[in-house]
């Protein structure tokens, strides 16, 4: 899809989906380090727990479908070097603070008088302009300041972040896109543009429906934990959790009336359950003891089965009920499975072979259209075929 586009890579770990996801699509993505390595090399956890800069999880993760070479920026042959390849580059993807890469000669404002047609793609904390551009953050000052934590972890308690750096992969692919964009429009203009991600707005996606929400009420959204409103949405199964919600209206009571009616085969539904009028259902009108009940009840179903097992019905019976899926159980997921997410890359030189998912969409233009091109490349792996010896 992005064939004969070459982008110049020059992202720490806050970038690295941003050039993966244009070289899953076809791009020629070269990943720039400097000579000793990129740090992400040096972070853990590492394959086999061996220690070991080609060995660094992160790194092979994220990295796929590029190729690789070294440069010492900080030199001047280096930043020469550097420029020659962006002449002859489509796109640059770098994460530096705003305006660094102009102070060494190779941001914006240079190679736009050598390269007129290149795309400049910056990744920040909080963009090239504005307040709190020259402000360093990572993740965690990413998702707290742009309210995501905010509505994350029990209302009684400080609040929680995901375990991954999800500032990081918000960003990213509003990365690609706006580059995507770009090269769109460079076709009709013939003339590239600067695509300015800010970490601190892309989480404004991650808020779902409480920006309008605050637009209407004026009010903030608290932190309620395994609830939503009044009721309970998560529920401890037997090995995990899963979701499932309480709330009225008409395609949710029909999830609570399925659920009802399968209790009641097994002989695990109370009989005031059973003579509920679901029909008349509002979980609004409800008062603190009757929703105490039904959270019992549902509960202590919940609490006897598996995360499988409820899905399993949650499937047959079309009851919107799904699991709270950890990596390990994502990888086993038979749906997952069946349209063949999962693909296995070998690393001889490792001694392994890693399961990837193999893509992050499906295209109609074909099906391996978006997939990845190869695996992570090992430090200065490309040096010669991309820089000429």
């Amino acid at each position: 899809m992005l064939g004969g586009v070459r982008v110049l890579d020059l992202t720490d770990e806050t970038g690295f989906l941003a050039g993966k996801i244009l070289g899953d699509m076809g791009a020629d993505v070269i990943k720039i380090e400097p000579p000793g390595g990129d740090p992400a090399r040096r972070r853990g956890p590492f394959l086999g727990g061996v220690e070991d800069p080609e060995r660094s999880l992160l790194w092979l993760a994220m990295n796929t479908s590029k190729r690789g070479v070294t440069l010492d920026l900080e030199s001047d042959a280096g930043r020469a070097s550097f420029r020659a390849l962006a002449a002859g580059a489509d796109v640059v993807l770098e994460t530096a603070p705003p305006g660094a890469m102009d102070d060494k000669g190779i941001g914006p404002r240079t190679l736009r008088e050598i390269a007129p047609r290149l795309v400049y793609c910056a990744i920040t904390p909080f963009g090239q302009s504005g307040p709190y551009a020259q402000y360093a953050a990572h993740d965690l000052v990413v998702v707290a300041m742009g309210g995501n934590a905010a509505a994350t972890g029990d209302p009684d308690r400080p609040p929680v972040r995901c375990t991954m750096p999800t500032g990081y992969y918000h960003a990213a692919p509003e990365a690609a896109l706006g580059v995507a964009m770009a090269l769109y429009a460079r076709e009709t203009t013939g003339r590239g543009q600067l695509v300015d991600i800010s970490m601190h707005e892309c989480q404004l996606q991650s808020l779902l429906s409480f920006p309008g929400q605050y637009a209407v009420t004026g009010r903030l959204q608290r932190r309620l934990g395994p609830r939503i409103g009044r009721t309970r949405e998560i529920w401890r199964a037997r090995d995990g959790f899963v979701t499932f919600g309480l709330r009225g209206g008409p395609s949710r009571v029909r999830n609570i009336v399925a659920m009802v009616e399968h209790m009641s085969e097994l002989g695990e539904a109370p009989e005031w359950m059973r003579a509920t009028r679901w029909d008349e259902y509002d979980h609004n009108a409800l008062g603190d003891d009757d929703i105490a009940r039904l959270e019992g009840a549902f509960g202590a179903f919940f609490a006897r089965r598996t995360m499988r097992e409820l899905y399993e019905v949650a499937l047959e019976r079309r009851i919107l009920l799904a699991p709270c899926n950890d990596a390990k159980e994502i990888l086993e997921q038979p749906q997952l499975r069946a349209r063949e997410l999962f693909v296995t890359i070998d690393y001889p030189e490792l001694g392994a072979a890693i399961e990837h998912p193999a893509f992050f969409a499906r295209s109609n233009v074909a099906a391996d259209a978006v997939r990845i091109r190869s695996r992570a490349p090992r430090l200065g792996e490309h040096n010669d075929e991309v820089l000429g010896g």
